[in-house]
């Protein structure tokens, strides 16, 4: 064979190898721009305009034919030199179709009026889709998300969703159609007791056009009307069976109707009952709040007009709920109204006050004293020691009776709310407790029983112990010698509980007691005769 031959040969040999995997490659790369088949489809997910996510799988019949029909649609579709201007930039569909080994993505853009739906391909070529494409596709669940009647309504019970035992939904598309919704969440009733708080009460976010309650006790119906006129039955403290029937009629401003049935047990809890202790106090007093029918003393709500500027915790007293609540010293009107609210009910107490002058006193404490012992400093520092401590509280009651005056002659020389004037320095404060004559090392007695919740020394108040009595109320005993005490112990009325002394903000012996509603200082002047009054 001659040479020519034999490179030609070669040659062909060569391309023989090398030409079906250039092919090949050729192939491939046009395919990942062809546009898509159903034939290779292995999976469909589309995003919809409010983000949820439908996946369609080809080895799913039913699916397989969704995949099918929106293949056709593109097939159907007809070029465009590119997507109108008023879709730029707009919401849409995102289809992004999986083929094996490749992954395109679509966007479709749909509009109420079916005439104008396109879709961008992967290459980002646009096209016009078929209208009769476009009403199809409008009336799919895929579709839902143009739509704001979509939802099917949500019934609630002492703020729980009910599932309906049944329930169907129709809305109507862009093109007329009425569609049913195919995924209504419905349940067998179950066996869980729902509290109503004072009432029977429902509540819908879509409230139907029609709505009958049947109630049955142990049985026997004992009421079988309209929601509305459900005020008229007595249901308190029972556990009864439920049937609510729920129909929402289509109307001019909703094109959509549907109906559900609830079957569910309720409990009517009795409706709760608030009440002042006192009905009229002074600036720099408290007055104690009782509740009956309350189960969860958190879920109470207050509010008080004008503002008092506290809000007070709750707690269980045996078949009482309680709440101690102060009106500051500084406080000038004559009323307050406290509002209460719980479950169903919501009740409003007037709180008369009567207006009370406070005085003046004078301090002889010497400038160096003072500067020594009341700086920003000093007060910073008790009030950060303090925070915590007066931030939480015994959750019971106790005290007993009335309270003692911390010493024994009792001899005040400086009472609460007064102005006072420190002699040193100008300076002019409110004084939040009183100051007693006492004779240095004199026996200073707890109040009433309670539990030490501090003792120790701070630059302000010298030596100091803090005695909880609950719910809130604290005593507290300054300028001490020494404590007797220590945190932790528990104490009864009279015990004594420390030493008088002239330690802190003081120029001689002396004894200073305050009593406060957690951080808020009040009047012990009552308590001395009446005890903390939950009733009159």
């Amino acid at each position: 064979m001659s040479k020519p031959a034999n490179i030609l040969t070669l040659v062909a040999v060569i391309a023989a190898i090398f030409i079906p995997t250039y092919i090949a490659v050729g192939n491939y790369i046009s395919a990942q721009y062809a546009p898509v088949d159903e034939k290779t489809i292995t999976k469909l997910e589309i995003t919809d305009v409010g983000g949820n996510i439908y996946s369609l799988m080809s080895d799913n019949a039913a699916q397989a034919v969704d995949i099918e029909g929106f293949v056709k649609i593109n097939e159907r579709a007809i070029e465009q030199p590119s997507l109108p201007e008023p879709l730029v930039g707009a919401d849409y569909f995102e289809f992004k179709y999986y083929s094996y080994d490749r992954t395109q993505i679509y966007k479709y853009y749909f509009t109420e009026n079916a005439g104008e739906a396109y879709f961008v391909d992967a290459n980002g070529t646009a096209y016009h889709i078929n209208e009769a494409d476009a009403e199809a596709f409008l009336s799919t669940k895929y579709a839902r998300s143009l739509y704001d009647t979509t939802t099917f309504p949500t019934m609630t019970v002492s703020e729980r969703a009910i599932v309906p035992t049944e329930g169907e939904w129709v809305y109507q598309t862009y093109s007329g159609d009425y569609v049913a919704l195919d995924d209504v969440a419905v349940q067998n009733p179950t066996e869980i007791v729902y509290q109503m708080k004072g009432a029977f009460a429902l509540s819908f976010d879509d409230h139907p056009d029609f709505c009958n309650v049947t109630i049955s006790d142990n049985g026997n119906v004992v009421y079988s009307d309209s929601y509305d006129n459900i005020a008229n039955a007595s249901l308190e403290g029972k556990t009864i069976d439920v049937l609510v029937e729920a129909k929402w009629y289509e109307n001019d401003l909703e094109a959509c109707y549907g109906s559900a049935t609830y079957k569910f047990k309720a409990k009517i809890l009795l409706p709760a009952v608030f009440y002042l202790g006192e009905t009229e106090i002074e600036p720099g007093e408290f007055v104690v709040i009782s509740a009956k029918n309350v189960d969860d003393p958190s879920a109470i709500t207050f509010a008080s007009e004008p503002d008092i500027g506290f809000t007070p915790t709750f707690f269980e007293d045996g078949k009482y709920t309680r709440a101690l609540v102060p009106v500051p010293m500084e406080f000038e009107g004559t009323e307050v109204k406290f509002t209460c609210s719980y479950g169903e009910v919501t009740q409003d107490m007037t709180l008369d006050i009567t207006p009370k002058t406070f005085g003046n006193s004078f301090l002889d404490i010497s400038a160096t004293i003072a500067n020594q012992t009341r700086t920003e400093t000093t007060m910073k520092n008790f009030s950060d020691t303090m925070a915590p401590i007066v931030a939480v509280t015994e959750p019971t009651p106790l005290w007993e009776g009335n309270f003692l005056e911390g010493t024994a002659d009792g001899q005040v020389k400086i009472g609460f709310g007064r102005y006072c004037t420190i002699s040193g320095t100008g300076e002019t404060y409110r004084h939040q407790g009183c100051d007693y004559i006492v004779k240095s090392n004199e026996s200073i007695m707890a109040m009433n029983n309670g539990k030490v919740v501090y003792a120790g020394y701070l630059d302000l108040s010298g030596y100091m112990v803090v005695i909880d009595h609950g719910l809130g109320l604290k005593s507290w005993y300054a300028h001490l010698n020494s404590a007797a005490v220590k945190v932790g112990d528990t104490v009864t009325k009279g015990d004594v509980i420390g030493y008088a002394g002239m330690t802190g903000f003081t120029a001689r012996e002396n004894c200073h007691i305050t009593v406060s509603v957690y951080d808020v200082p009040v009047c012990q002047y009552d308590l001395w005769e009446e005890g903390v009054v939950m009733t009159k």
